[in-house]
């Protein structure tokens, strides 16, 4: 049976959204702290029911230029390489993350595929940043699901990310987390793209500010 958009999934993120209060924003509208631009918010604004930590069976790189973190590179999911990346899961509705997910590329929202999705398969969905929609293993019969780039970065540069950005996601990922701060900032730091930017000491830094 086809998923409708009141029935629950998984949302896993490892950017910004790993923060609660910055996710909120993608719900209820409104600018999150650190950001330049403000949302709109999704038809249903209602708050996930629930969220948890998780690890990505891949890694994670920063590359491209923000203008809505003040520069600097903004994470991607780079499926196609093994390894091992913290983030966060939210149980929301699949309406809702159609609406995150259009907000991500600035388009309008349209109902995602998400029954077709093979699990490990990214399924472009149109030419926008994060328009490639990518289904992980299912936790407990209920879909899980990300998005990232729509289409191999295979030759752009990696861009470390500026302190907006990078301390957003720490601090969220510190929200649901076991592992002590260091290690969370270290799992970061050897994301391609941050360490030429940030040394360690800096990065664990931003967990406070």
């Amino acid at each position: 049976m086809a998923l409708t958009e009141d029935d629950p999934i998984w949302y896993a993120s490892y950017g910004s959204n790993c923060l609660a209060a910055r996710f909120e924003a993608y719900l209820n509208g409104g600018q999150a702290s650190g950001a330049t631009r403000a949302e709109r918010g999704a038809r249903n604004p209602n708050p996930p029911v629930t969220s948890a930590a998780f690890w990505f069976p891949s890694t994670v790189r920063f590359l491209g230029d923000s203008a809505k973190w003040g520069g600097g590179g903004v994470a991607f999911l780079d499926h196609g390489q093994k390894g091992s990346a913290p983030g966060r899961r939210y149980l929301i509705t699949k309406g809702q993350f159609d609406d995150v997910a259009a907000q991500e590329s600035r388009r309008d929202a349209v109902a995602l595929p998400i029954d077709a999705l093979v699990p490990g398969i990214v399924t472009p969905i149109g030419d926008g940043f994060y328009d490639g929609i990518l289904a992980l293993e299912p936790h407990d019969g209920v879909p899980v699901v990300t998005f990232t780039s729509p289409r191999p970065e295979v030759g752009i540069p990696s861009n470390p990310p500026s302190a907006a950005y990078l301390g957003t996601i720490l601090r969220g990922l510190c929200e649901v987390h076991e592992g002590s701060v260091r290690e969370l900032a270290g799992a970061l730091r050897d994301s391609p793209g941050v360490a030429a930017g940030w040394t360690l000491e800096q990065i664990i830094d931003l967990a406070l500010k």
